[in-house]
């Protein structure tokens, strides 16, 4: 039937997968902060509960953080693959509609 089809705005989809990627980028590597807070804790009034805490805290972050990071690689490259396919169909049908 003439009239449907899809109607894909590909620029915002190409800057969804710029944002992801670099989204992703930074989350693998939030990972050295973490580090950081430990270290800015210290051992407040000779004690290292809380420090301990942090520690515990990083050690598990950092396992989850790896889980996060491969999902988001696959969401980056499901997201790409689609709009390079969608991109890759706009054109061959700007070329022959028929």
């Amino acid at each position: 039937m003439a009239g449907d089809g899809i109607d894909v705005d590909l620029d915002d989809l190409r800057t969804m997968v710029t944002r992801l990627g670099a989204f992703k980028t930074e989350f693998e590597e939030i990972g050295g902060d973490t580090d950081d807070v430990s270290d800015a804790v210290g051992r407040p009034a000779g004690r290292s509960e809380l420090r301990d805490k942090v520690d515990e805290f990083q050690s598990g972050w950092d396992g989850n953080r790896e889980v996060v990071v491969e999902d988001l690689e696959k969401v980056h490259q499901h997201l790409k693959d689609f709009v390079d396919t969608i991109g890759e169909l706009d054109v061959e049908l700007a070329k022959d509609p028929e």
